[in-house]
């Protein structure tokens, strides 16, 4: 189970089929099509936005992924690292910044995965 969580999550697939990208465009990093999501999975044909607003729990899985990098830094930061705090907190913040993309795409898949449970029979190709 969590094997088919994480092929989902990390390689943008349908959860339902792994068939299917979710984000249309492979590449996180083009902001100009940074919102376009498949609104149905062309191979098993799994609805992912369930409800209006149904994304919006995905800023709370976002979330936890920033303050989970934040915290790692800062652990890093008292650990190893002999710099000014403001110097950290450019840095903290820029990787942040710079990351975004990657953070907003993690937590719509893995919101996505929450609620839509990998089925192997729906990875079957149909023959008609």
């Amino acid at each position: 189970m969590l094997k088919d969580i994480a092929y989902s999550v990390l390689w943008n697939k349908c959860p339902a089929c792994h068939q299917t990208p979710v984000f249309r465009n492979p590449n996180p990093y083009n902001l100009s099509d940074i919102l376009d999501m498949n609104t149905t999975c062309s191979c098993c044909h799994e609805n992912y936005e369930k409800e209006p607003g149904f994304f919006y729990g995905a800023m709370y899985v976002s979330y936890a992924l920033t303050v989970g990098w934040f915290l790692i830094t800062w652990l890093f930061y008292l650990a190893f690292l002999d710099i000014e705090m403001w110097q950290y907190l450019v840095f903290a913040i820029s990787t942040i910044l710079l990351f975004f993309p990657l953070t907003f795409r993690l937590s719509r898949l893995i919101w996505l995965n929450f609620f839509i449970r990998f089925d192997a029979n729906k990875a079957k190709p149909t023959i008609i």
